[in-house]
């Protein structure tokens, strides 16, 4: 079996999940009606009804947003790759 590079892994999969946040916080900025019209349509669609007020952008707060989902999906894609190495070295 291919053995998956960690640190590759957890790069890839923090970079995705840290552009779609970046995406979405850009989205706060420039168009903050549409983005809580997408939230009250993405809530609706589960069939839950909560009360979420958009609040005003601030920079500071997006960019702790990309940075925190870049660890956190580094993280994961770092476990994901070991314990898939670890399945593929058992079965080979």
């Amino acid at each position: 079996m291919h053995i998956i590079n960690k640190n590759a892994a957890g790069f890839a999969v923090g970079s995705v999940v840290a552009a779609l946040h970046a995406l979405l916080a850009l989205g706060m900025w420039a168009m903050p009606d549409v983005m809580q019209a997408l939230i009250n349509f993405n809530l609706a669609m589960h069939f839950m009804r909560v009360d979420i007020m958009v609040q005003p952008f601030s920079l500071g707060g997006a960019i702790g947003l990309v940075i925190l989902t870049f660890c956190i999906g580094y993280i994961m894609g770092c476990l994901i790759a070991s314990v898939y190495n670890w399945k593929s070295r058992r079965h080979a």
